[in-house]
């Protein structure tokens, strides 16, 4: 017998990480754990007989495949939940306990099904053997420069069982050191590959998570419909908090819906917004701060509008210095030509605000960077942004959010649903958000 085969005859074997309490649990069957081993993948079958077989420490496989220890655990974790999801009266803690049996004794199970992978029967020493040629000649090479340097140091042949189990636990590292399906999925994500990301996703990682993230891979393509029935979760929407979907009914506030001047109105955190008006002839915009006549009044001239579209923008010059936080009047005043030449203003069109302020800004601008960081693909912001606004009741700047997702997505419908219901609220028509 060689070297090799001498070694792989004396393995020892230490107690399992076990991933279930054990608690007055009876195993399965030994055909249960062998129809359960010949179910995986190879790479799965090594990652139990690395843990379950040899009781290898689920840091030292880490270690050894140089992976988080989370990956080893989920990929384990997933086959059992898989195998009970088929057989719900087959326990996982069970099912541990049989592949532990099966693969250090498998004798006492003579009736049970052969490996599917090649190895002679289930015990350990040949499920290890069952290694790729090329793994086996480096194994025995190792074991060869090692085994005498530890039998003259005394330190047994309990330290060359783990030197075969690190090193057997390479021949997964190659293939199992690129499945994380997190890390994976996310690289892709950033690659722009969204439908390979879910893609990985929705084959390699169940759970809340995933839905989570393949809803992100089709907010990014502008497929509305798919995402939201992926964040229809409940642990999705918990995981979301107050970026998720905005479902409430809202009636619609009590502002003016005939006049002129029709954007912003209610709640803004815009410090220097554009105002949204009909159009019209020239005149004038006045901003006045606070309610008290006797505040500073801001005036923008106004050029004639009536050939242009519907709607004008106004934006608040650049040289002005910020909205403070605090209710803000503004008015568009046309200027009324008599038939003797001479002008006067006309009747005025007046709207409200309440600006948030600097403060309310940078404080928005915080939460939403923690939750919007890199992870979320840039076109999914817009989404999110929007639906955090609203529940905030900052419906004017949630329907530019939901504007700017039209400008990025124009052939999808649920940006301009979103918008009308925002319109709707705030009393003015949609295409006021539209440019």
């Amino acid at each position: 017998m060689s070297l090799h085969g001498e070694l792989l005859e004396s393995l020892e074997f230490n107690e399992p990480s076990w991933l279930n309490s054990l608690e007055n649990v009876r195993p399965a069957s030994p055909k249960e754990a062998a129809d359960f081993l010949n179910n995986l993948d190879a790479e799965e079958v090594g990652l139990f007989v690395l843990a379950h077989g040899l009781g290898m420490r689920i840091g030292e496989i880490s270690q050894s495949l140089k992976i988080d220890p989370a990956l080893v655990i989920w990929r384990m974790r997933k086959a059992l939940a898989r195998a009970q999801k088929e057989r719900p009266l087959v326990a996982a803690a069970a099912l541990e306990l049989a592949i532990t049996n099966l693969i250090r004794d498998p004798s006492g199970s003579p009736d049970v099904p052969p490996p599917k992978h090649g190895a002679a029967n289930w015990s350990a020493q040949e499920l290890v053997k069952n290694l790729d040629l090329a793994i086996q000649n480096r194994l025995t090479a190792r074991l060869q420069r090692t085994a005498p340097e530890f039998m003259n140091a005394g330190i047994g042949i309990g330290v060359v069982v783990l030197v075969l189990a690190l090193i057997a636990g390479f021949i997964i590292f190659g293939v199992i050191r690129d499945v994380n399906p997190l890390w994976r999925g996310q690289n892709l994500m950033r690659e722009g590959k969204f439908a390979e990301a879910r893609q990985a996703f929705a084959d390699h990682w169940d759970g809340v998570a995933a839905q989570e993230q393949i809803a992100l891979c089709y907010l990014a393509v502008g497929n509305f419909d798919a995402a939201l029935e992926a964040m229809s979760d409940p642990g999705v929407r918990e995981r979301l908090g107050a970026f998720a979907p905005f479902e409430e009914d809202v009636p619609p506030l009590n502002f003016e819906t005939t006049g002129r001047a029709l954007l912003p109105r209610g709640l803004t955190l815009n410090t220097r917004p554009t105002f949204v008006h009909r159009a019209g002839p020239p005149g004038r915009l006045h901003i006045q701060l606070g309610w008290r006549q006797e505040q500073l009044d801001r005036i923008l001239e106004l050029p004639d509008t009536r050939s242009g579209p519907a709607f004008a923008r106004t934006a608040y010059p650049r040289d002005w210095p910020p909205l403070p936080a605090g209710p803000v009047i503004w008015a568009t005043v046309p200027w009324v030509t008599e038939p003797d030449g001479t002008q006067h203003a006309g009747s005025l069109s007046q709207a409200d605000f309440l600006c948030l302020g600097e403060e309310s800004l940078m404080k928005y601008r915080s939460n939403t960077r923690r939750f919007l960081d890199r992870s979320v693909p840039a076109k999914a912001r817009d989404f999110f942004r929007g639906h955090y606004l609203m529940r905030e009741g900052l419906f004017t700047d949630a329907g530019a959010q939901f504007a700017r997702l039209s400008r990025l997505f124009p052939k999808s419908g649920y940006p301009l649903e979103m918008i009308e219901k925002i319109a709707a609220i705030l009393g003015v028509e949609p295409g006021a958000f539209l440019r």
